[in-house]
């Protein structure tokens, strides 16, 4: 069977790995991975990502190394499998120990120690067990502590012949040597120091051997013994030449290899399909058979339907799995693809409106920002409906100024207001608290939806808003919400179907008023997840008011809240910010935003470019888009957090906020910003990341 020829093909990688025949390890590696997505195998796939991981970690590719490693965590955390997952972990402690991270080291070294020991797995200590010993011996100088741990390493190893020949057991001795050595018990340093000789030289691990000699020569010669210290590094060059040889030998098996890989790819098929021949043959002589008699044909002829109805509907349940998941996928990507565009021209529109243009110009500035500005209401209540109907939304609880968010509402839809013809009165009860603790988003949503539909069907009016402090209690606030208008109003027979997907109202002469229809669908599927409900009332000719009540948490004014854009402009100034995004336009709107601030930016398009900045230079605050291609905004950020943990990294995006605190946690991410924003916001979010 194929999988059984992969699954031995996987051992044999395993083997050439542990001879240091890395470059042979990897083809094997990415032929057999590439078996294991066609078939959807998430454990061999891991498996595959975990010794990538290892291979690269030897051939200096240490981005790799970390990317390939981190996936197959990801893996085996999803599967719970508990002896791939403690490896996992411990090859991970091994890249954080040769970057000079050893908390880190320590950290997922315990976490494979710890797992191992509360599963019962004792076999699966052996690995983050030798390597609690090596800190313990080389980095940490606790030698009998690390005598004691790679013992007991050695004494589980003992049960089990399969690790007769690995090369960890080699590495052992080693270790147990020099530390015996560092105690003075010579004796024993010479029983271990000739195991390791005997295990190296008996199964091939010329890299142990040539570390070991090289080991004992610096051992000797820190104690003046320069006959013996001469005498091994000897040694040590004579098998590191051999090494070298090894390890150039591999590059140009790799390359055979992946040349051997593309000319097989078309046997494998010819092999699958003289499989499936095969198969249809052997279904097609098992059908003839169960032809016995007429009684038991049709037995058999209603055993057959009914199979080939579940079969149908089994393959209609895998198509309609499939459409949801595309359908997810699309608007995931789509909400990206609409609103980057639409950041660059909102926000340049704004840009350029501050700038001293004529009164032409900026009218029709002010029609650009509007229309985008529409185009993008338009578009978050489509996505929006989306994650109603497939039960994806969630609640999102941020610290927000009620006042300001009703203002600047207001103030985006001045340019509609305007051609209408109509005025805006916003009626706000001071009393209410400056600072709250609620959904904001949602929030502005439904005022955008609910004023916008009030402006659609008014002309020459008015419209009111109304925010009224019902109740104050010791933590929470009630709070009362209007939008009244004194347009053309809703007859009483219609006032439900408004709140229906789709649905457009019609004078009594036909007239059409154009948009989606989704704008009060919206509205009431939002406050119902914020566990409110719209109220409506109306007459024809006589306006309309819409209400509804909410509950928020009071939020305490702190010192970064009641700071003024103004005080934040000083804090911000010279602060140096590096951002990563492979969009051009994205780049000179952020770029220009964070200009006005006197912030020092440096500006990159990929995450091999990010990564090369942090390390060249330091930066107090990294805006990073998400969206890339080779390395995405995520990996960029376990890459860069590898080698340093300080600088703040923000990401910038237009994506669903949803799907983007799902991962922003666990890759160590300090914030987020969704495109389009406001400035103020924008610069908020910077300030108290950077100087908290």
């Amino acid at each position: 069977m194929l999988k059984d020829s992969m699954l031995a093909e996987k051992e044999r990688a395993f083997k050439l790995f542990e001879q240091g025949k890395h470059g042979e390890s990897i083809a094997i590696n990415n032929k057999v991975l590439k078996y294991a997505k066609e078939i959807n195998d998430s454990i061999l796939m891991g498996r595959c990502y975990a010794s990538l991981g290892n291979s690269h970690y030897f051939v200096s590719k240490d981005s790799l190394s970390f990317y390939y490693l981190f996936k197959a965590k990801d893996i085996f955390e999803k599967a719970k499998d508990t002896f791939n997952l403690v490896l996992s972990y411990n090859d991970i402690g091994v890249n954080y120990k040769d970057f000079d991270s050893i908390p880190k080291a320590n950290m997922y070294f315990n976490k494979a120690v710890d797992l191992a020991k509360a599963g019962g797995y004792e076999v699966d200590m052996i690995y983050p067990l030798s390597n609690v010993a090596e800190l313990k011996i080389y980095e940490e100088k606790k030698y009998d502590i690390g005598i004691q741990y790679s013992l007991e390493t050695l004494d589980i190893m003992s049960k089990i012949p399969l690790y007769e020949d690995r090369k960890l057991k080699a590495l052992i001795y080693v270790q147990l040597a020099y530390a015996y050595y560092k105690i003075k018990d010579f004796k024993n340093h010479q029983l271990y120091f000739d195991k390791s000789i005997e295990a190296s030289k008996k199964y091939s691990h010329i890299e142990v051997l040539a570390n070991l000699y090289k080991e004992q020569a610096e051992l000797f010669r820190k104690d003046n013994k320069l006959e013996k210290a001469y005498d091994f590094m000897k040694k040590h060059v004579i098998f590191n030449d051999s090494l070298n040889k090894i390890k150039e030998f591999e590059k140009a098996k790799q390359i055979e290899a992946d040349n051997f890989l593309r000319e097989n790819e078309e046997k494998v098929r010819l092999l699958e399909a003289e499989q499936d021949f095969k198969d249809a043959t052997i279904t097609k002589f098992q059908t003839y058979n169960t032809v016995l008699g007429l009684f038991v044909l049709g037995l058999l002829i209603s055993i057959y339907l009914i199979y080939k109805k579940n079969k149908q509907f089994s393959i209609a349940k895998k198509k309609a799995e499939k459409l949801s998941k595309a359908k997810s996928n699309f608007y995931s990507e789509i909400s990206h693809e609409l609103r980057t565009p639409l950041y660059g021209v909102i926000e340049l529109s704004k840009l350029l409106l501050k700038e001293n243009v004529n009164s032409s110009h900026k009218e029709y500035l002010e029609s650009l920002n509007f229309s985008a500005g529409h185009l993008l209401s338009l578009i978050n209540n489509v996505l929006e409906l989306n994650k109603i109907e497939s039960g994806e939304m969630k609640l999102e609880v941020l610290d927000f100024k009620l006042k300001n968010l009703i203002n600047s509402i207001a103030d985006s839809l001045e340019y509609a207001l305007r051609n209408s013809k109509n005025k805006i009165h916003i009626l706000y009860d001071d009393t209410i608290p400056v600072s709250l603790k609620g959904d904001s988003l949602k929030l502005s949503q439904v005022f955008i939806n609910l004023i916008s539909n009030a402006i659609k069907f008014t002309t020459n009016g008015n419209i009111y808003v109304t925010v009224k402090l019902l109740e104050d209690l010791e933590e929470r606030v009630k709070i009362y919400f209007e939008v009244k208008d004194d347009g053309i109003g809703i007859s009483r027979e219609k006032q439900e179907q408004i709140f229906e997907k789709f649905y457009q109202e019609q004078t009594k002469i036909e007239q059409s008023y154009k948009g989606t229809g989704l704008g009060l669908s919206i509205v009431k599927r939002i406050l119902n997840v914020m566990e409110s409900s719209i109220n409506i009332e109306s007459n024809v000719n006589q306006g309309a008011k819409f209400s509804f009540e909410l509950i928020f948490h009071k939020q305490e004014t702190t010192k970064l809240q009641d700071n003024t854009l103004e005080n934040i402009r000083k804090e911000i100034a010279n602060k140096r910010i590096l951002i990563v995004d492979d969009n051009k336009i994205n780049q000179l709107v952020t770029k220009k935003i964070l200009d006005e601030f006197q912030v020092i930016t440096t500006v990159v398009d990929s995450g091999e470019k990010a990564i090369s900045a942090v390390k060249a230079a330091t930066f107090d605050c990294i805006l990073m888009d998400l969206h890339m291609p080779d390395l995405d905004g995520y990996e960029t950020t376990s890459l860069i957090r590898a080698f340093n943990s300080e600088v703040a990294i923000i990401a910038l995006t237009a994506s669903s906020s949803e799907e983007v605190e799902e991962k922003m946690n666990t890759h160590e991410m300090d914030g987020y910003i969704m495109k389009p924003f406001l400035t103020a916001d924008f610069i908020a979010t910077i300030h108290k990341i950077t100087t908290t």
